[in-house]
């Protein structure tokens, strides 16, 4: 017996689902159709994972060979076919799948692996368990924890590496160890039912499963259990109530899109205010890895965010939407570092969906909150739109990539031209300008040569022109440094959201760093509005480190209001070419003479002719 209901074969998206996706939307019927796709896909990964252990006698280790729980899950099937499939169709099954057939397609040792490939014999315990079947499986257990994915977990002795399930039909599970056995329901201290939460707004509802001793529970492989405590749980429960009321009330159709996706949350350690983490993967649809939100509104626009990365994840199993080159590079304005095309195309869509949330959110927001929503809605419309403008020139799209582009581009087009508040869209203007001048000093790397030379012409003084036009390929960074990119729109944001908050941190400006990791006084002035004194703190901060793109690309914000401004140019346009000037002057020795920042950077902006300030390269960079 396979599992041959609904039958396998080609998957096919019509093209209205496909169009309905590239509008950043997505209705029942789309979301249903990727959830097909995702289970052949699973289906298929699961197959090649048991083809290679059928090759391999000590794949399992001292596990039954795979063949045995793949016929416990296919007598599951057959008893009830939903639930094996609501199994299966767990995103952490995708992640583990993906991650065990990695490891043993690329290990010449197959034993390490066998307690990866025994999560397939506690997926298949699972099933039967909930099919109400006879059976005696042993599974895996790590980390002190036995996991039987959707029905539970028990805490075993950390040097138990084997579990043994016996269930006897009517609900009646045990899982031996050896020192004792644990009785699978209420009342045993080590067993532990899964988390579910469960809110309904407005006749619609989401379900979720709060993954926290599950090992796959992880994008970025196996992962220790970390147990949530009644108060977080507690906490989730009120935060995603409040953010599905909203999502519903206001944004029914991103809510329906997430409500048919979402399965599983794993909660992370949070960070700071306004830097929130969240991630999904393609190999585990349905499920969202993510911190504890400031607030249900961070939460709601969180949802939007994964959901849109979870559509777009699964539409690249059906279709290839663009051309990845390994040795090419781009801007991304939601990160610190360069990212190549394809993940260029996964955030441009994720905050295309963004944009919307905040586009319908501004104009239902509390009067207090309109600045705020504003802001966002100005930021991320002008952001997704500059980076749609470089997929569609970058020459890498497919047929299909460059139709779901078009037809993306042509949705936030369309709101391009709704009026935010003079003082929220200068805000964006300046966050804008600040990530790109600020990732640019951070990326971009010129050879020595072009380092030797502008500071010769800088010495000699050369016509900047000259000298900025000499100037070879520019590279990026593979793996930069962390940078801190947005410590200045957070505190915009503190600004904007909650200004008791921003005025409190504004009273001890020297502590700002301990709650805005990467900011400075400087910052603080800058952002309250007093431009002198923040010009005055940049300058500062340049003389004790000429090589401080912080500093530089601060002074350059001090004169954001003059773009036609040399300095301005030079330090939001080009400030790679500033530090290449430093960088060659020090190459003769550390007495050399570190030059004026405002004459240094106006000379280098005279030779930039009239570059808009943060202008994308649709070409992209090669890595250094």
């Amino acid at each position: 017996m396979s599992f041959d209901s609904p039958p396998l074969g080609p998957t096919r998206l019509p093209h209205a689902h496909f169009h309905a996706l590239a509008t950043g939307a997505g209705d029942d019927q789309s979301i249903a159709a990727l959830w097909r796709s995702e289970r052949s896909w699973r289906l298929i990964v699961l197959r090649a994972l048991l083809d290679i252990c059928a090759n391999r006698a000590d794949a399992c280790g001292p596990l039954a060979p795979a063949s045995d729980a793949w016929d416990l899950l296919v007598r599951a099937y057959g008893a009830a076919p939903e639930i094996t499939e609501d199994i299966l169709a767990r995103p952490q099954v995708g992640s583990w799948a993906a991650h065990t057939l990695r490891q043993l397609r690329t290990s010449r040792d197959p034993a390490p692996s066998w307690p990866d490939v025994g999560y397939l014999h506690a997926l298949a315990a699972a099933s039967a368990v909930r099919a109400g079947l006879s059976f005696e499986l042993d599974i895996p257990a790590r980390h002190g924890t036995a996991v039987l994915p959707t029905v539970g977990a028990a805490s075993v002795p950390p040097k138990v590496d084997v579990v043994r399930v016996r269930a006897h039909g009517g609900g009646e599970v045990d899982l031996e160890t050896g020192a004792r056995t644990v009785r699978c329901r209420p009342g045993d201290p080590d067993w532990h039912e899964p988390v579910v939460i469960e809110v309904r707004a407005g006749g619609a509802g989401l379900r979720v499963e709060l993954l926290d001793r599950d090992l796959y529970r992880d994008l970025r492989g196996p992962t220790p259990p970390h147990q949530l405590s009644q108060s977080e749980i507690a906490g989730w429960r009120a935060d995603l109530a409040r953010a599905w009321a909203l999502l519903v009330d206001e944004q029914p159709g991103p809510a329906e899109a997430i409500g048919g996706i979402v399965r599983t949350f794993t909660p992370v350690p949070s960070r700071e205010r306004f830097r929130p983490l969240s991630a999904s993967g393609t190999e585990a649809f349905g499920g969202i890895l993510l911190s504890r939100p400031d607030d249900p509104l961070q939460l709601a626009v969180t949802l939007v965010h994964e959901s849109q990365h979870q559509k777009l994840g699964a539409l690249t199993h059906l279709l290839t939407l663009c051309e990845a080159d390994g040795r090419l590079r781009y801007y991304a304005p939601w990160r610190d570092d360069p990212r190549p095309l394809p993940g260029l195309l996964q955030g441009a869509y994720a905050f295309a969906g963004i944009t919307q949330f905040w586009r319908v959110h501004r104009r239902r927001a509390a009067p207090g909150q309109r600045a705020a929503a504003d802001f966002e809605f100005a930021l991320w419309r002008r952001q997704t739109l500059s980076i749609l403008r470089v997929l569609a020139a970058s020459g890498r799209l497919t047929g299909h990539g460059q139709r779901f582009v078009d037809t993306l581009s042509a949705e936030l087009t369309a709101c391009q031209d709704e009026p935010v508040s003079v003082a929220a869209g200068d805000v964006a203007h300046a966050a804008a300008v600040d990530h790109h001048a600020l990732w640019r000093g951070h990326n971009i790397v010129l050879d020595r040569a072009d380092h030797d030379a502008l500071a010769a012409a800088w010495r000699r003084g050369t016509r900047a022109a000259d000298a900025v036009h000499a100037v070879g390929t520019a590279k990026v960074r593979a793996e930069p440094p962390v940078g801190l990119l947005d410590a200045r729109a957070v505190l915009s944001r503190y600004l904007l959201f909650d200004p008791d908050a921003f005025n409190r941190l504004a009273a001890q400006p020297d502590d700002v760093g301990a709650t805005v990791a990467g900011a400075t006084p400087a910052d603080l002035a800058l952002v309250a509005g007093d431009v002198e004194r923040a010009r005055a703190d940049y300058l500062g901060e340049l003389r004790r480190d000429p090589f401080s793109v912080h500093g530089w690309v601060g002074l350059g914000l001090a004169h954001v209001d003059q773009p036609g401004d040399p300095v301005t140019r030079a330090l939001l346009g080009r400030p790679e070419l500033v530090l290449a000037v430093l960088h060659g002057l020090r190459s003769r020795g550390p007495a050399a003479v570190i030059p004026d920042p405002l004459e240094l950077a106006g000379w280098i902006g005279a030779g930039l002719g009239d570059r808009q300030l943060d202008s994308a390269d649709p070409a992209g960079w090669p890595t250094a």
